[in-house]
Parts: C-alpha cells; structure tokens; sequence
C-alpha cells in the first residue's frame, strides 16, 4: 500500500486518489474473477464505497489533509476488502443464480415474478436495490454474530427469493435440501406452506437443528448428550416430509431472510398479500408452468385452474397452510380472502380473541418510517417453554440463539386493527384448531369460541395436546402427537362441495 507523507510535496492529491483507485481496481477484478467462478453476481458492498470515501474526504478535510485521510481510510477498509475477497474465494458467499459450491450450506434461487408488468414506481426498494436474505443477518451480512453462524442454521435448506404481488419485494421461501419436490406430487406428497409467529423467523421455529447437526455452530462441543437426544433433529420440516407431506415456509418482511421494506415495519394486510404470492408460487411450481397474474384484479383462481395438469382427475391440489401464533391470524385472514388457493387451514395455538379488539391509529399521523432498532433478548426468545419437564435446557438454549442469530432486532408490527377482520364464521376450508392445553396465549376457552364460530359446510377439527404450552411442535413429546394430527388432517380433509 502507498503511504503518503505530508512533508512530501512531490505528491499531489490527484496522484494519491489515482494510486487508490489503481489499487481498487486490480482488488476489484480479482474478486470478480473468483466471485464469477462461483456464480456470485453481487460484490461485497464495501468495494461500491470507493468514490463516496474520496468525496466525502475531501470535502471535509480539503485538499491539503486529503491525501493523508485518503491514505487512512484506505487502510481502514483495506482488511475489508481482503476478508470480502477471501470469503469469495472459499465459496462463502452465497450464489443469487447458481448452485453454491460443497462448501456452502444453502444457495439463493431467484424467482420470476408473478405479475412483471407492474408500474417502476410501485417496485420496492429492496427489489430496486437487488437485495435478498444476502442482505440478512440470517444470510451472512451480519452486525451481531459471524457469518457462519448464519449460513449454519440454513443447512438442509434451500432458500428461494420470490418476488411479491405488487411490488415485487424479495420474500425468502425455504424447502428442504435433495427432497425431489416433482417426485414428491406425483407420489401424493401435499405441499403446505408454514407462516411463523410474531416475533421469529421461520428458519428457528420450523427447522431447528435441521440438516448435518455436525454443521451448526452453536452447538458446544464439549456438551455431554449421553442420557438424551438434545441434539436430535427438532426440524418440523423435516418430520412433515417423513410422514409424506411437501413443505415449505417463508419469512414476513424484515424477519429472518426477507429485508425490510421502504416502511420498516409489518403490516397484517401485506404479510396476507405476501402469502397469497407465496402460494400462487407454489401452486405454478406443482403445475410446471409459469403463471402471470394481474395484480390489479383478484381474478388469480381462474388462471389456475386453465393450467390444470397435475392430477389425474385433473383438479390442481392447492396447497395446505399452517399458521403458527400471529401467524395464524394472518393465515385466517389469507383463508377469508382466497379460500381458492388453500386447500387446508390449520391454526395452530392461535392468538384469535373475539374479545380483543386492536385500536386505529389517528387519522391525520404523519407516517415515519421505522428508525426503532429494539433489541430481542435470550429471555424473549424462551418465553414459549413454560411447562416444566417437555424440553431440555440444551435444545431451549439452541432455539433461543438460532432465533436471536435470525432476529437480533425485534419486528415493529403496525395497524394491528386489521386483526380486527379476523371472523371465523367466514372461514369456509377444512379447518384444523390446535394448541396445548397448557398454552398461555391461546387458553381452551378461547380456543372452543374459535372452533364453534368457523364456517359451516366443510370439515372442522379441534385438537388438544395434554401437557403441552405455546411451542407444542419443539417439545419432547407433544411435537410428535402434533405432526401425527397436522398430517392426519391434511391428508383427508375434505371441502364442501
């Protein structure tokens, strides 16, 4: 690296910003050289800073101190540049096209959006700014825990980048690493779609200890596992596979994977519309062809069903959707709005409350965007565990720091009162109510009036889990009996006629 010295007249600012820029470019062309050979297309963000550092420089320190903090930032972002580089080189770096190399967990596979003709002005920034869950603490770009960490947790999974109904906002969609998903249909595998809760991504809550445990970095070596399986896989995806079902889950803007829109916050109506394009998604996939919808119409249930071809009695199977928490409000509210592309509805230990009622915001606020950054803790995140006896501490301490690893900072939600639309009695799907009897935010009470009020006319279930809390799907016990009835009911769940 050049050092410029201030009693060294001979060299003149314009030499300095030269030699940088030199520097620059032969560190830039290795990078892409290595990042092209792994199918990489985007470079780390700190070789995009090269222009903005020797603007910004001179500006505040003007030409005569500018070659020296020229000379200083440069050796700042210098060790930047080479762990970009070198992360690069190993294959570290996920791949927005292509397969990652063996070295790599997960890859990023971009989608084609539903409904391309949409106006340039309603596409969101991050989909503007090409940004992905490579632009997530999950996916590696990570303020609060190493790289690696999150890479880790993804392992077993493969990792779609779908753009959204309306502003083709890049929503992260997970499935199961090697799991041959046409296969998969044709030997009556039904895909259902998981929507996490309020607070953590779907990657912690649906695929914890997933893939090669050998490959996740927060389990302790040292740990003594010899009386219990601790270490046992508690991936919820990988137990609905076994028992012949296809799943996939997906991640709400600014949790997990999916970056935040322009607003910073998450609202209920749009989580709806991101599911609807979720599901549509999946339902193309099933087909083998690609579908176009219209985001200005609701007229998407007539084009799916011009593309029937997966069935032999011809009828295209829609997928089944689980909502977990809040998650199963806005899976109630994406069931009331299009019951034609759900073939199933599970709620699953639902927060639903006739008596709650959520309030409007004033009318005339100003809206802000989000600036808040509130932090998740390790107490949050094992506040579900209440029943003494279903989990072992060693698996409780590895959802808290997969979920904190995922979502350091905690999702504001806003207009809340759209819950407020949540009516069971428009509910018209097969319909499965499931929480643990010991559940304090979905007590049975509550439960029963949720049960009593779904629509008449298709199927309807009710299912208690004994010795169960909030998180049934985690514990020892109770997650295998919840498997067992979420499978039972997606197989034979029938819709009226």
């Amino acid at each position: 690296m050049c050092r410029v010295s201030k009693q060294n007249s001979s060299v003149s600012p314009v030499q300095v910003t030269l030699t940088f820029l030199i520097i620059l470019v032969l560190a830039t062309t290795m990078t892409v050289s290595s990042a092209t050979h792994f199918g990489v297309r985007r470079i780390p963000t700190c070789f995009c800073r090269a222009f903005d550092i020797c603007q910004r420089s001179k500006q505040k320190n003007g030409s005569q101190s500018y070659s020296t903090s020229i000379s200083k930032k440069f050796s700042r972002h210098s060790q930047q540049f080479a762990n970009s580089a070198k992360m690069i080189s190993t294959g570290r770096f996920l791949s927005a096209t292509t397969s990652a190399p063996p070295s790599t967990s997960s890859h990023v596979i971009q989608e084609a959006p539903l409904d391309p003709a949409i106006p340039e002005n309603q596409i969101s920034k991050a989909a503007r700014e090409n940004l992905s869950i490579l632009d997530t603490n999950l996916g590696g770009n990570a303020d609060y825990h190493s790289p690696e960490t999150g890479h880790g947790l993804l392992d077993g999974l493969d990792v779609f980048s779908v753009p959204a109904l309306g502003d083709h906002h890049p929503l992260a969609v997970y499935r199961l690493k090697g799991l041959d998903y046409d296969a998969a249909q044709k030997e009556g595998k039904h895909p259902i779609l998981l929507l996490h809760g309020r607070t953590w991504s779907s990657v912690p809550v649906y695929h914890l200890l997933g893939g090669d445990v050998s490959k996740n970095p927060l389990i302790k070596t040292d740990h003594d596992d010899n009386d219990d399986d601790t270490h046992q896989s508690r991936s919820l995806m990988e137990a609905l596979v076994d028992t012949g079902l296809a799943p996939y889950t997906m991640d709400f803007r600014g949790f997990g994977g999916t970056p935040k829109d322009e607003t910073g916050y998450v609202e209920p109506y749009r989580c709806v519309r991101d599911v609807e394009t979720v599901l549509l998604w999946m339902a193309q996939r099933q087909c083998g062809r690609h579908l176009q919808v219209d985001s200005t119409t609701n007229n998407v249930v007539a084009k799916l069903k011009n593309i029937t071809n997966v069935s032999e009695s011809g009828n295209l199977e829609m997928p089944a959707l689980l909502g977990w928490s809040q998650g199963a409000l806005v899976a109630q509210l994406a069931a009331q709005a299009h019951p034609d592309i759900i073939s199933r509805l599970i709620l699953y230990a639902s927060i639903y409350d006739p008596l709650v009622r959520y309030p409007r915001e004033p009318l005339y606020r100003i809206n802000e965007k989000n600036a808040s950054k509130i932090l998740n803790s390790f107490n949050d995140a094992i506040e579900d565990f209440t029943v003494q006896g279903t989990i072992p501490p060693e698996p409780a301490r590895l959802f808290a720091e997969a979920a904190l690893v995922s979502d350091p900072i905690k999702a504001v939600w806003k207009h809340l009162y759209q819950f407020n639309n949540c009516d069971p009695a428009r509910v018209h799907i097969p319909t499965l109510v499931v929480a643990g009897d010991q559940d304090p935010y979905a007590p049975l009470h509550v439960q029963q009036e949720l049960f009593c009020q779904l629509g008449r006319g298709s199927d309807r279930t009710w299912s208690i889990l004994a010795n169960a809390d909030h998180a049934a799907h985690l514990l020892n016990d109770a997650r295998y009996r919840f498997i067992d009835i979420t499978t039972s009911f997606v197989n034979n769940g029938k819709r009226a006629e």
